[in-house]
């Protein structure tokens, strides 16, 4: 049986037995007052997701790598006019100074939404094995994610979602690289995206 269909059928058996159907539904009436009011335990459970998911994208950084230290630890620069990748600023409300849980949790599922596009892309990019079976057990784990926080936000109008044509624009533009190009790029994607999930993770601890 491949990685992905293991590690995709355990992602979901954790989820279900972290966030029960009863909690994952919106509710009506006076549940819907605590709908958004995060547990100790939940927020354990979400931080424990994200860790594991910060793991993931680092074996892959280190597959991309060929192990190579150098390669792993660097931030390459890519022209910007082929990446906006998400970042956190202090707007956003996740930094210690001027926290602010609703904003910043709005901010980190936008974020999550903009690199499901670049994840898609770095997931074609790997073709067989498990490298592909990674990439695509992180775009899963991912997305299950973004369902999670999406429960937690009080407006979900305030979600940021992607443009469908500028996320096919993008693609077209990616593609038109070439090969060395291709993988710093999908380096820089990598990196980026674990520092996402670190600002993320400590996010989530706060809340």
């Amino acid at each position: 049986m491949k990685f992905f269909s293991i590690a995709s059928l355990g992602l979901l058996l954790v989820v279900a037995t972290a966030f029960p159907a009863s909690e994952l539904q919106r509710e009506d009436g006076e549940n819907s007052v605590t709908r958004n009011k995060p547990t100790r335990a939940s927020s354990g459970k979400t931080a424990g997701q994200i860790s594991y998911l910060i793991k993931e994208v680092f074996e892959m950084r280190k597959e991309l790598c060929k192990n190579d230290e150098t390669c792993i630890k660097s931030h390459v620069a890519v022209s910007e006019n082929n990446l906006n990748l998400p970042k956190m600023t202090e707007k956003d409300g996740c930094f210690q100074t001027g926290y602010n849980r609703d904003n910043c949790l709005v901010r980190i599922t936008s974020g999550l939404l903009e690199f499901q596009v670049y994840l898609r892309y770095i997931r074609n990019k790997f073709q067989e094995g498990n490298n592909r079976d990674r990439a695509e057990h992180v775009q899963f784990s991912s997305k299950a994610l973004i369902e999670i926080l999406e429960q937690e936000v009080k407006d979900p109008n305030k979600i940021v979602f992607p443009s469908p044509t500028a996320n096919i624009n993008l693609l077209a533009k990616l593609e038109s690289q070439n090969d060395w190009q291709k993988v710093m790029t999908m380096q820089l994607i990598l990196s980026n995206f674990e520092d996402f999930l670190q600002f993320t993770l400590r996010a989530v601890r706060k809340a």
